[in-house]
């Protein structure tokens, strides 16, 4: 399948929420597009410790970049988890401890600057 045909026919997935009743922000419910830049906010979060970056790329997939310039573009997080994978020169483990004191810091960062 081409880049264009996969682009158009990427569909939501089931852990979307925009657009459900059940999820709402203020009272109003969650567009798509607050929906990805809040992903990838959070994820960026993770792949800053392997000085990757994930980027929306027109509300229908992610573009992966790495520090080499090499990137990728993927339709849904499972696909980008194993781009993340193919174009991080490390091994990329959830539970390292080094990447759990990032996130900590992250953290704590944050809550300071509140």
């Amino acid at each position: 399948m081409c880049g264009l045909c996969a682009a158009l026919n990427a569909s939501r997935n089931w852990t979307d929420a925009a657009g459900q009743s059940a999820f709402s922000e203020h009272g109003r419910p969650i567009t798509a597009r607050q929906e990805r830049e809040s992903r990838a906010t959070i994820i960026n979060h993770i792949l800053g410790f392997y000085g990757l970056n994930v980027a929306d790329w027109g509300g229908s997939s992610y573009l992966l970049t790495a520090p080499s310039g090499k990137n990728a573009n993927v339709y849904n997080l499972s696909g980008l988890w194993h781009a993340v994978d193919d174009l991080c020169p490390a091994a990329v483990d959830p539970l390292d401890v080094e990447l759990l004191d990032y996130l900590d810091r992250l953290w704590a960062d944050s809550q300071a600057s509140a």
